[in-house]
């Protein structure tokens, strides 16, 4: 290795070249295990901002998956599955996590992040100030908005990976078109978590058991929409460029043989005035072949 010498007299070794000079440069080896295993690898239970940068790292082959269990920085526990993440599941649906996250927010109201289809629900606090209200049975009049701020409150989750900011939902991938499938998923996620049915009954093993596999179904149609969706984008695109290279290459090709053809009868005709033989002869229609050749020996 080339070596530089420094303005002292010592000799100090040059650095090695860059791996990658540019994201365009960079390639996946499409047989290796290793990066189908990275690119294969969940994403959830994070923010927007924590989310991009665990793709980025599984986009270069910078992400590094774990080879034992993490530990939370809340319970301590040793269960933590996913890489970089800091927070155990369990803890990021915690009140200690929420609590942490709100002063980190700066203590203003709560504002509950919830998926497609639904509101957010804000809740009444403010910077310093205890909820208050003018009528003290608001709590029992309104049972219903009650019951939605607690759900809402349920389905929070904090980022495990910064622990500063609301998690993405689970379903932050659906459409607009599956806003049907996502409230129903919904209403049957509440039931469970309730334990509650219909009649107001304490929900059985057979019944909760029966609610997991129609939120099962619910899910497995949600992606074959995805997936007939991105079929039918492929699909649009490439007859996008079927249409852009006939429209290019269509017409002039016609036009370019109409002329060639024009031109090489002129040239024909051309050849054939002046062609000596045909001259002697009389011109081409007296030209004999064939048949007519024979008789006209014969006849001579």
């Amino acid at each position: 290795m080339p070596q530089r010498t420094t303005p002292g007299g010592s000799k100090k070794k040059k650095g090695r070249a860059p791996k990658h000079q540019n994201s365009f440069a960079f390639r996946h080896n499409p047989k290796s295990k290793k990066t189908d295993k990275i690119l294969n690898s969940p994403n959830v239970g994070v923010c927007r901002r924590c989310h991009d940068k665990i793709e980025w790292r599984k986009k270069y082959r910078k992400y590094k998956p774990r080879t034992q269990l993490g530990k939370c920085n809340l319970c301590c526990g040793k269960n933590i599955k996913a890489a970089y993440h800091t927070i155990c599941t369990e803890c990021a649906g915690g009140d200690r996590a929420i609590a942490d996250m709100e002063k980190r927010r700066g203590g203003g109201g709560v504002v509950v992040v919830q998926p497609a289809g639904e509101k957010d629900v804000e809740s009444p606090t403010t910077d310093g100030e205890e909820p208050t209200s003018t009528d003290d049975n608001d709590a029992t009049s309104n049972p219903v908005d009650q019951t939605a701020i607690r759900r809402a409150r349920r389905r929070l989750r904090v980022c495990a990976m910064c622990a500063s900011e609301p998690a993405l939902s689970k379903h932050s991938y659906g459409d607009g078109e599956d806003e049907d499938l996502i409230e129903d998923i919904h209403l049957l996620e509440d039931k469970i978590e309730d334990g509650v049915n219909d009649e107001g009954k304490k929900l059985t093993l057979r019944e909760i058991k029966s609610l997991e596999r129609k939120i099962e179904k619910l899910q497995l149609e949600m992606k074959e929409r995805r997936k007939a969706r991105e079929n039918k984008d492929d699909e649009e695109e490439e007859e996008e460029g079927n249409e852009d290279d006939g429209s290019d290459g269509g017409d002039g090709e016609e036009t370019d043989s109409v002329q060639l053809g024009d031109v090489t009868e002129e040239q024909d005709n051309d050849d054939d005035a002046n062609d000596p033989f045909l001259q002697a002869i009389g011109g081409k229609d007296k030209l004999l072949v064939g048949e007519e050749y024979q008789k006209m020996l014969l006849a001579q």
